[in-house]
């Protein structure tokens, strides 16, 4: 991480509705993210996390505030600016079930990014397809199969590749492996850590899983209502909270038995050592 700012949300507010039903859902949200790291988003349900990720990605329109990336304002783009914006700005969503096209093969769900920008050979587009494939651990047959033959993990590894195909700079990721069974959801997480250090992503993460940011994440912003309470690196945070919603989150994470823990921890040794 060089510490240059790729992503700068300023002053974000996010309004549903109007009048007496109107929810404001973000409140002057003001961050960066670093190049090269990865920032996690933190908080409850309805804390507004996802409604930031939704806003970057283009799939809400905010009410107030600002958005640059890399010297660009996607609101307000100069010629050709969008679509460097869209193809260097990906995301990969929550449920691998219901974001993946079930009528279409694995191979068109993943060359298709590729077709909309445009720009790719049918040469180019099969040897990425490929190389991307054989990374993150899937075979050239899968890519015949339709997404109902795979589980849950392997799916959000064809949405990891999809997500990466165009060759983005940032990967904005909602809640990536919360739909994922426990067993599945570090396969995913060693995945993408390995996927930033490879290709020199940045990455912006949202969570409510405090133990999977604490674990992924180098940076952390709390989110209380759409309002951040605090944000420091995780060893401040974890370490020395100063906001009492923070303090109250942290108590809330279950502490392991250490019978049960000790007993995970050499069945993941045994799984990582099997798979060297």
């Amino acid at each position: 991480m060089n510490g240059d700012v790729l992503l700068r949300v300023d002053g974000l507010s996010k309004r549903f509705g109007r009048g007496r039903r109107a929810h404001q859902a973000l409140e002057d949200v003001t961050f960066e993210v670093r190049q090269g790291e990865i920032l996690g988003l933190v908080g409850e349900s309805g804390s507004g996390k996802s409604t930031i990720i939704r806003c970057v990605v283009g799939l809400e329109k905010e009410t107030s505030g600002s958005i640059r990336y890399d010297g660009i304002d996607p609101a307000h783009p100069r010629h050709g600016e969008l679509e460097r914006y869209r193809r260097e700005v990906q995301m990969v969503f929550q449920d691998p079930y219901s974001s993946l096209d079930p009528r279409m093969t694995v191979r068109q769900i993943v060359e298709e990014p590729m077709l909309v920008i445009g720009g790719f050979s049918a040469r180019e587009r099969r040897a990425r397809v490929d190389e991307l494939m054989h990374t993150v651990g899937l075979l050239p047959e899968h890519l015949d199969r339709n997404p109902r033959h795979f589980s849950g993990g392997q799916r959000q590894r064809i949405a990891i590749v999809r997500a990466l195909v165009v060759g983005p700079r940032v990967l904005l990721c909602d809640e990536p492996v919360s739909a994922l069974d426990v067993s599945v959801q570090a396969q995913v997480l060693n995945l993408l850590k390995d996927m930033q250090r490879q290709l020199d992503l940045t990455v912006l993460f949202v969570s409510h899983d405090l133990a999977v940011v604490k674990y992924l994440c180098s940076r952390i912003v709390v989110l209380n209502k759409g309002v951040i309470a605090e944000a420091g690196s995780v060893a401040d945070i974890y370490g020395h909270p100063q906001d009492d919603y923070t303090k109250a989150l942290l108590e809330a994470v279950p502490v392991p038995d250490p019978g049960q823990e000790r007993a995970r921890r050499a069945l993941r040794l045994e799984k990582l050592a099997a798979m060297s």
